[in-house]
């Protein structure tokens, strides 16, 4: 039973306020379904936080605990009924229907990891520390991004049982409230700092956004103190509405969540002391704002899986879509409304029940859940509807098996960190022939990865090590690029040279893998990069850099292999090769004409030839013969995968370029050293 007593004080049911909660979730749902109808629609997160910090403030005030433990228990038994079963459902159903429709890469590897650490209000700092920004397309196909206001909101929650214990039961009002507004304080200069030095970590974190929450939460610990004076301020409705307005207005940049929070925050504030003063309560009051109100948290939960799983399936780009989207979002926000939020909010059996026992069974059901959806996220290759699910023929898996037939070797695996990225190692062991006699190094970036079955095999049929080495978003000899336009790139670049200078002995091979055009399309719609690669330039000054490195790989008297551009599409294929995403607009073809492709990559041809006549060592291999044979270059030929996405080769493509890729290779190395091996010939 509840042994909190109520005394006079308590804040009381405000409708108003429900009607606030709609304006809020509704700004929310415009900008992400049109963000440029209200671009500065998710600063309806910051409104909430304001609200949540007042409301869940009055809700205790006025009751009289007589431990800090009681408060506490009575406190979570009230927040965990109301967030967590609402919230745990479209968490289960969403990572089915996940695990159904949204293949593994790149674009959606962050998934799991946030939608797991959802349960326990965590989100927010996987989103921090393995994503770009709220605004970058890892957190727009996430269907799970938008909890991460709901792990703020949960992290507030551990604190707040004891300031609020501090400010009513130890008699200590005025202290306390100055504790409140000196963390509130602290929280807004952290908030402006992490906005210069780490804008994630600003947008996400407890830490700087505490202060929004704190502001409320003073809001409603100060009524007394400035309820007389708004009943007298006429201004005060609409002027709050109008800075309301104002952060509605701003769109995505640097200056949020600092300053520019402090728009929706101070109009929130602003507009909540109107209400409490009796004003604004007309319309904001109205039954269609509180009823929306009343939907808001279920039609927060939902709305966001919907859209994204539109977006992951055929698309959200036309009127008919987007409004299917909503309106089958509001449909399950009724049905959570309904059949779980407030069945469970009004339960006899809940509200007669101990508060400590409350805590205890929501907790046990939220461990058991969170297991379950751990579960569906490891059968995501036994229960998925995608074509992709066939690992082999789309992933570059590192643990793919060998080909048996052409494995000499057992390969051992082992990563080393290494200037900011990483380097794969495979060691041949326990050789049932002479090994080749010389070592294979593959400095790259995704592209490099892509040949990772292919490398593997190497090892395995040669008896050669390799080391790959990786840092996302640091391009190794792109030509396009300099390698001085990238200067977070600069420690990894200049390790992987000093690594290889270091190790590399005469006959050695550096095989340099990559894109070196503009890709036509990434894994998302609207693609950003999308300049065409007819653009193309590789600048004098770039070459020359070009040239340098290549002699500084090759100082020791290793052979150099630089890869020439292969076909790339103008749609990724793995968002279209099944039946529920073909039709999605990024699915502009999964096909491109062979003289296209020869004109697309002129200028980065003309650019290593030059290279391999100025450097000694280096030789070109190129694969569009093999990888493109007709009129017509194909991704998708009979079904069968040879790119994962426009650009980067699957499975089946290091199947089919193994025996190119290793003859290659093989067509630098000196004779003597072939003749030690009975299989270094062709193919």
């Amino acid at each position: 039973m509840n042994a909190a007593t109520d005394r006079p004080g308590q804040l009381g049911y405000i409708p108003a306020i429900d009607g606030l909660r709609a304006v809020a979730v509704v700004s929310v749902i415009l900008f992400h379904l049109w963000p440029r109808l209200l671009p500065g629609g998710f600063t309806g997160v910051d409104i909430f936080f304001v609200i949540s910090g007042f409301v869940v403030t009055g809700s205790l005030m006025g009751r009289d605990f007589a431990s800090l433990g009681e408060l506490a228990r009575w406190f979570y038994a009230r927040r965990l009924v109301r967030i967590m079963p609402a919230l745990v459902v479209m968490l289960l159903v969403t990572i089915l229907a996940t695990q159904l429709f949204v293949p593994q890469a790149w674009l959606s590897n962050s998934i799991a990891q946030v939608g797991r650490f959802a349960f326990f209000g965590l989100s927010n700092i996987v989103l921090a520390i393995d994503t770009e920004t709220y605004f970058g397309p890892q957190a727009a196909y996430n269907p799970f991004t938008h909890t991460w206001s709901l792990g703020v909101e949960e992290q507030f929650y551990l604190l707040f049982p004891l300031l609020l214990f501090w400010h009513q039961r130890l008699h200590m009002g005025s202290r306390a409230i100055r504790w409140v507004a000196i963390l509130t304080g602290v929280s807004l200069l952290i908030c402006a700092v992490l906005g210069f030095f780490a804008p994630k970590f600003a947008f996400y974190l407890i830490f700087s956004r505490f202060w929004e929450l704190g502001a409320g939460m003073l809001l409603c610990l100060t009524r007394d103190q400035w309820l007389g004076w708004g009943k007298r301020q006429a201004w005060l409705a609409p002027v709050s509405v109008l800075v309301i307005a104002a952060g509605f207005a701003i769109s995505e940049g640097p200056l949020f969540p600092s300053p520019f929070a402090l728009l929706p925050v101070l109009g929130t504030l602003g507009l909540i002391a109107a209400i409490c003063a009796g004003g604004a309560s007309r319309v904001l009051g109205s039954k269609p704002f509180v009823a929306i109100g009343l939907l808001s948290y279920s039609l927060y939960l939902w709305h966001w899986p919907v859209f994204v799983l539109f977006r992951w399936t055929g698309g959200l780009h036309t009127i008919v879509l987007q409004l299917t989207a909503l309106a089958l979002a509001i449909v399950l926000a009724i049905l959570s409304y309904f059949l779980v939020e407030k069945p469970l909010r009004s339960s006899k059996r809940i509200l007669a029940a101990s508060r400590g026992r409350v805590v205890a069974g929501i907790s046990l059901a939220v461990i058991l859940a969170a297991l379950g959806g751990h579960a569906m996220f490891a059968a995501h290759d036994r229960i998925t509807l995608s074509v992709t699910g066939d690992r082999a023929a789309w992933y570059a898996d590192p643990d793919r098996p060998l080909d048996p037939a052409r494995s000499h070797c057992a390969v051992t695996t082992s990563v080393e960190k290494l200037g900011g990225g990483k380097v794969n190692v495979w060691t041949p062991v326990a050789c049932s022939t002479p090994p080749a006699g010389f070592a294979l190094f593959a400095p790259g970036d995704s592209h490099g990865v892509a040949y990772t079955p292919a490398l593997r095999q190497l090892a395995a049929d040669l008896g050669v090590p390799v080391r790959l080495y990786f840092r996302p978003g640091c391009p190794y000899l792109k030509l396009i690029e300099s390698h001085a336009s990238r200067p977070r790139c600069a420690p990894f670049y200049d390790a992987v040279l000093a690594d290889i200078r270091a190790r590399a002995q005469p006959n050695d091979i550096v095989f340099l893998p990559g894109l070196r055009l503009t890709r036509i399309a990434n894994h998302w719609a609207g693609d950003r990069d999308a300049v065409g690669p007819a653009g193309d330039v590789v600048s004098d000054a770039t070459l020359e850099e070009a040239r340098q490195l290549l002699s500084q790989l090759g100082s020791g008297g290793a052979k150099l292999v630089l890869e020439a551009p292969k076909p790339i599409f103008p749609s990724p294929t793995f968002r279209c090769a099944d039946w529920f995403n073909r039709d999605n607009p990024i699915c502009r073809g999964l096909t491109i004409d062979h003289d296209t492709m020869l004109k697309h990559r002129r200028t980065a041809m003309r650019a290593m030839s030059t290279l391999a006549a100025r450097v000694p060592g280096v030789t070109l291999w190129d694969s569009l013969p093999v990888l493109c044979p007709g009129e017509t270059c194909q991704a998708l030929p009979g079904g069968r995968p040879l790119f994962f996405d426009g650009d980067h080769i699957s499975g089946l493509g290091n199947d089919l370029l193994y025996p190119e890729l290793k003859q290659a290779l093989l067509s630098v190395v000196p004779k003597q050293l072939k003749s030690r091996h009975p299989d270094l010939g062709p193919g």
